[in-house]
């Protein structure tokens, strides 16, 4: 009996390793592999965000050079306002308020999605996120994403 066990724990084990290493998705297999991505994702901040105090400087250090108002928004998406942000880009919506697990910028901050892992690797001006930084996005889409607090 203590054999069955010891193998279920090591099989057990590895397949979530496995799960835990998976390999980014393409971006057509998105939606259908988010359940399974969540799983992987740093947890909300617990905490009330503010745009102004937590998510503003993130996004203006690593997202505005190439999704603001300067130049030509790279997939056609930008982020410095609420109403374009929602909008989406070449790839549709990113932001779905209220829910970040939902939302494929989430994704494209954890550098879950092929070729579209923000900031792109290799920039060192736009700094990649942390962990806390991405639980402290996920709690401000969580909590409807809003740019006036």
């Amino acid at each position: 009996m203590l054999k069955h066990i010891a193998t279920l724990m090591l099989v057990g084990g590895f397949a979530a390793s496995q799960n835990a290493n998976a390999e980014p998705v393409e971006i057509d297999d998105l939606k259908a592999k988010m359940a399974d991505l969540s799983a992987k994702l740093p947890p909300a901040a617990k905490a009330k965000v503010s745009y102004k105090k937590d998510i503003k400087p993130l996004i203006e250090k690593s997202c505005l050079n190439c999704h603001g108002p300067k130049k030509r928004p790279k997939g056609k998406f930008r982020i410095d306002t609420r109403e374009l942000a929602l909008k989406g880009g070449s790839e549709g919506v990113a932001i779905i308020p209220g829910k970040s697990d939902k939302s494929p910028l989430t994704y494209y901050i954890t550098y879950q999605v092929v070729d579209y892992e923000m900031p792109p690797e290799g920039k060192k001006d736009y700094p990649k996120l942390t962990k806390e930084q991405i639980g402290l996005v996920r709690a401000w889409i969580d909590q409807g994403a809003k740019y006036d607090n």
